[in-house]
């Protein structure tokens, strides 16, 4: 994908209207048609195009409010960040529709203000990720692997080592979520979006194939070729063919093989592809070893699989009793509450107990590397 200039627009608010752009972001956001919002307002589509184009009275405020479930001063606030659809690959594909992809878009705008306050109260960890545009997508995952000193090990938790590396990591809230996954550059940092709707297997898939993207991608268009280009680069990541080679026989048993995906913490057809992929596994072996995993309820789902998807290592730190609670955020933000929560994994609200004295935090140790010290911006 291109290098997207996500940024806010240059439109300012004029002192007796509504943001026309945070009415459309909060309407995309809810999954609605400017007929929908027209017919929940009482009034008819072209106004609400009118309101979209050039702001809403603030005496429509309460109206929008209740309507699209967004505080009234979330309408008054400068422009949000523009993040453009043409400059994303949605992991879903034509599997969503029009109005998940604008849910997506809306909340990522979201969370771009929501990252933008926590880096002003954090300090976080620099971005390093290699640009690998051109690259053997299996070569760049092995590249992005030595580089990142991880080497052919298992990699225990995936949303932590995307985010000790500088890469933001959110999750998709309700409706957003049907997009599955997706990535972005807001100025010079990475996004990752990821749904957790499929196996906790599936959802460290996504994070891999995403990061395909912003190595191989980030300074390309979007092209259908990109899709498997990334998949291959997940599948590199995530089961090194090295490690196979290593661990496995020729043509191994499925209890080989489970215990390869267990260890790797990958879908058990991953590895049986990856393994066929690495000439471990023959034709012939590899059709039988594919219909012994169908027998054993793999092709639809992944029996004894991951228990639970993985989770953020920066907000559980972030949203504490001493610091701050994900209604501060919303309330500074002007956002709901909810909203918090669905984009960073769920977090727990806690009672504010402001502190004057700095917090130093460690994000969990990834493997070998030592993870650095972070302090509260004071």
């Amino acid at each position: 994908m291109s290098m997207p200039t996500s940024h806010p627009r240059n439109w300012g608010v004029r002192p007796r209207f509504l943001n026309p752009h945070r009415i459309e972001l909060a309407r995309r956001r809810r999954g609605l048609t400017k007929t929908d919002l027209a017919v929940r307002l009482g009034v008819n589509p072209r106004t609400v195009s009118g309101y979209e184009r050039s702001g809403a009275p603030l005496a429509r405020g309460a109206d929008l409010s209740a309507h699209l479930g967004f505080p009234v001063e979330f309408f008054t606030q400068r422009d949000p960040v523009d993040i453009p659809a043409a400059n994303i690959n949605f992991r879903a594909g034509r599997r969503a529709t029009a109005r998940h992809r604008g849910a997506a878009l809306a909340a990522a705008s979201h969370a771009v203000e929501l990252a933008g306050w926590v880096a002003g109260r954090f300090v976080l960890p620099q971005l390093k990720l290699l640009d690998l545009g051109g690259a053997d997508p299996a070569t760049g995952a092995a590249l992005l692997r030595t580089s990142w000193g991880i080497d052919t090990q298992p990699i225990p938790n995936m949303v932590h080592l995307v985010e000790y590396f500088g890469i933001r990591a959110y999750s998709l809230p309700a409706l957003a979520e049907k997009v599955d996954a997706f990535s972005v550059w807001s100025g010079r940092v990475p996004f990752v979006f990821i749904a957790r709707r499929k196996t906790p297997e599936q959802f460290r898939f996504d994070i891999a194939h995403e990061l395909g993207h912003l190595t191989l991608h980030s300074n390309e268009p979007p092209a259908a070729k990109q899709e498997r280009e990334a998949d291959l680069f997940a599948f590199e990541l995530l089961l090194p063919r090295t490690a196979i080679l290593e661990r496995l026989p020729h043509n191994p048993s499925v209890e080989q093989l489970l215990e390869l995906k267990n260890d790797y913490r990958v879908s058990a057809m991953l590895a049986a592809v990856a393994t066929h992929r690495a000439g471990r596994l023959s034709d012939a072996a590899y059709r039988r070893m594919l219909l012994e995993l169908h027998t054993l309820g793999y092709k639809h789902g992944e029996p004894d699989g991951l228990p639970v998807h993985e989770t953020s290592s920066v907000f559980p730190q972030v949203f504490t009793p001493e610091r701050f609670s994900p209604q501060q955020a919303a309330d500074d933000l002007h956002l709901p509450v909810e909203e918090i929560h669905g984009l960073t994994f769920s977090t727990a609200l806690h009672v504010v107990k402001p502190t004057s004295e700095p917090t130093y935090f460690r994000p969990p140790q990834v493997d070998r590397i030592e993870a650095p010290q972070l302090r509260v911006v004071e």
